[in-house]
C-alpha cells in the first residue's frame, strides 16, 4: 500500500468540545457514581477481565461461523482474512470487538466509518498485545431497522441526496434495483474529482448488483474493510434467532426488560437524562414489508398498525417456528448481540455507551456477559482549504469548539492588538472605590451602597463602551467575519459535529482510499480523546 498523504493530528479531552454528555465525560473521568451501571472499565487490561468472564457464558460458535458464510455467499475468497477470522470463531480462543450501526444508504454521516475504523484499530492493538488469544473486529448491521427518513439519504457538499421511493419494512429488505438513477445523481453532485468515476463503479457493483441493501451494504463494506479482517454480521438471521428465543420467550411472559431496566433508570437519572426507555413487550413482529412493535391486548397480543393478533399459544407457537418473524428493539438488540457473539468490547458513539449502562441487570439475569463499553473514536476532519482560512484568521483547531461569536471576538480583538479591553482600567478602578471606601466609611458607614451601586455603574459603562468599540471594530473586518461565519458552518453544519452530517465521500472525492488509511493510523480507541485532522 502506498503511503499516506501528510496531516496532522490534534487531540482534544472530550470535555473541551462541548458536544459529549455529563454522562459521557463522567465515564471517561471514572465517575464513582457511575461504577455501578458497568462491568468493566474502559482500559486495555479490562478485556483480560472481559475474557475471562465471557468464558464462563455459553456460546455457539459453530452455527454462528456457520450462519456467517451463509450470509456472505459467494463474496468472499477462501484465503482472505474476512473468510479465516469467520472460521477462527469457533476456536475458543477467538474473540470479538464489535460496533453496530444500521445500514445507511451509501454508509451514511462520516460515523460509521468511524465506528468500523475504532473496531479494526483496537482488534489489531489487541492482537499485537495479546498473541495468544485472536481478535475480531464485527460490524453488526442492524438491518432490521425501519427508520427510513433516517437511512435514506446523505449529505454531500451541502446537498442532500435521499432515495424517495418508499417501501416498507425493514430497511435492509428494501429492494436496490431503483437505486440507479440516484447513484447518477450522486455522480453529478460530486462533478468530476479524482476518484469520481471510480466511486461510482462501487456503488453500481455494490447496490445495482445486489437485490437487497443488507446484501449492498455488506459488499460495500467488504469492499472498503475486507483488506483488515472485519465482519459483518446480519443479526435478521432464522439461525441466530433461534439461538435468541429462549430470551424473546421470556420477554413475551414476563416483561423482565420494563422491569429490571425501569428499576436501573430510577437510580440513573438521579444525575443524568437516559437514552431509552423500555417498553412492556420489546419485540418488533417482522414479515415482508413489515416490521410494526408487538403489544399487549388483554390476555394475548396484536401487532400494532394491523389487523394481525395472537393469543398467547398462537404467539409462543409462532415464535417457535418462525423466531425470524421476531425482531428485538433498541433494548434487547445489545442482549441479542452479546448472547450470539464471543464479544469482549462494545465500541460505540455516547448514546450507545449511555444506554448500555441501563441494561446491566438484563445481562446478569440471562447470564450474558457485559462487554468493555469503549467510545468510538470521534473526529473532525479539516480540508486543505478550510486549514488555510484557519492560518488566515489566527483560528487554531481547539478554538474551534467555541462559539461562533467567541471566535469572531477573539479574531477581532487580535486585529485590534487586544486594546478594545478596558482590564487595566477595571482594575485602577477597582483601587480608586477601595480608596474611596476605606476614607468614607470611617465617617458615614451608610454610605457603602452608595459606593457600592456607583461602583457597578461605572464598570457597566465601561463593559457597555467595550461592546461598542468591538461593534465597530468589527465592522472593520465584516468580509472576514463572514468568512470565519463560513468555515464554522463547513466544519460544523447546522452547529453539530461534522461527522453526524457529512460523507465519507466528501474526503473520497480528493483522496480516495488513502481516506481510509489517514483515519485508520489517527485513531486510537484506547487514547479517549478527540481527534482532529488537518490533511
Amino acid at each position: 500500500m502506498s503511503s499516506t498523504p501528510p496531516y496532522t493530528v490534534t487531540p482534544l479531552d472530550y470535555s473541551v468540545t462541548g458536544y459529549f454528555t455529563k454522562l459521557i465525560i463522567d465515564y471517561l473521568k471514572g465517575e464513582a457514581g457511575l461504577k455501578e451501571f458497568y462491568e468493566h472499565e474502559p482500559a486495555m487490561f479490562s478485556v483480560e477481565e472481559a475474557i475471562l468472564t465471557k468464558r464462563n457464558q455459553k456460546l455457539y460458535r459453530t452455527e454462528l461461523a456457520d450462519a456467517l458464510l451463509k450470509q456472505y455467499g459467494g463474496l468472499l475468497n477462501e484465503e482472505g482474512i474476512t473468510h479465516k477470522n469467520i472460521l477462527a470463531l469457533k476456536k475458543e480462543n477467538t474473540f470479538t470487538i464489535v460496533t453496530a450501526h444500521q445500514p445507511n444508504l451509501f454508509l451514511g454521516p462520516l460515523y460509521l466509518i468511524y465506528k468500523i475504523t475504532s473496531a479494526i484499530k483496537m482488534a489489531e492493538i489487541l492482537n499485537e498485545k495479546y498473541p495468544a488469544e485472536k481478535f475480531i473486529p464485527v460490524y453488526w448491521m442492524g438491518s432490521e431497522d425501519h427508520d427510513v427518513d433516517e437511512l435514506n439519504h446523505i449529505s454531500l457538499f451541502g446537498k442532500r441526496i435521499e432515495w424517495n421511493l418508499r417501501q416498507k419494512g425493514s430497511f435492509g429488505k428494501y429492494n436496490t434495483e431503483s437505486l440507479g438513477a440516484l447513484i447518477d445523481a450522486l455522480k453529478g453532485v460530486a462533478g468530476n474529482s479524482p476518484h469520481t468515476d471510480e466511486l461510482i463503479q462501487i456503488f453500481k457493483s455494490s447496490y445495482l448488483e445486489s437485490k437487497t441493501i443488507t446484501e449492498a451494504t455488506r459488499k460495500l463494506v467488504h469492499h472498503f474493510f475486507g483488506d483488515k479482517g472485519l465482519v459483518v454480521v446480519d443479526g435478521d438471521d432464522i439461525v441466530l434467532k433461534k439461538i435468541f428465543q429462549p430470551v424473546m420467550q421470556d420477554e413475551l411472559l414476563n416483561s423482565n426488560a420494563e422491569r429490571l431496566v425501569n428499576a436501573t433508570i430510577v437510580k440513573l437519572e438521579e444525575k443524568y437524562p437516559v437514552q431509552v426507555k423500555p417498553r412492556n413487550v420489546n419485540l418488533f413482529y417482522l414479515k415482508e414489508n413489515l416490521r410494526e412493535r408487538i403489544v399487549r391486548e388483554g390476555a394475548g397480543y396484536k401487532v400494532l398498525n394491523t389487523e394481525i393478533t395472537f393469543n398467547q399459544q398462537a404467539m409462543l407457537s409462532e415464535l417457535k417456528n418462525h423466531p425470524e418473524h421476531f425482531s428485538p428493539n433498541v433494548v434487547l438488540r445489545p442482549l441479542y448481540q452479546e448472547m450470539i457473539l464471543p464479544n469482549v468490547v462494545f465500541i460505540g458513539g455516547g448514546a450507545e455507551v449511555s444506554y448500555f449502562m441501563e441494561f446491566k441487570s438484563l445481562f446478569v439475569n440471562y447470564k450474558i456477559a457485559f462487554p468493555v463499553l469503549f467510545l468510538r473514536n470521534c473526529a473532525l476532519v479539516i480540508d486543505k482549504s478550510s486549514e488555510e482560512r484557519m492560518a488566515k484568521f489566527g483560528i487554531i483547531a481547539r478554538a474551534l469548539f467555541s462559539d461562533d461569536e467567541e471566535v469572531i471576538k477573539s479574531f477581532t480583538l487580535k486585529k485590534a492588538g487586544g486594546s478594545l479591553e478596558m482590564n487595566e482600567e477595571r482594575q485602577e478602578l477597582e483601587i480608586i472605590f477601595q480608596q474611596l471606601k476605606s476614607k468614607t466609611l470611617m465617617f458615614d458607614k451608610t454610605l457603602e451602597n452608595q459606593i457600592a451601586a456607583e461602583q457597578t455603574r461605572v464598570l457597566k459603562f465601561i463593559q457597555s463602551l467595550e461592546e461598542r468599540l468591538l461593534k465597530t471594530e468589527k465592522k472593520k473586518h465584516e468580509n472576514s467575519i463572514q468568512q470565519i461565519r463560513k468555515l464554522k458552518e463547513k466544519l460544523f453544519p447546522d452547529n453539530s459535529l461534522q461527522e453526524r452530517h457529512e460523507s465519507f465521500i466528501t474526503f473520497y472525492l480528493t483522496h480516495g482510499v488513502k481516506f481510509f488509511d489517514i483515519i485508520h493510523e489517527a485513531f486510537n480507541p484506547f487514547e479517549e480523546k478527540f481527534t482532529v485532522i488537518s490533511l
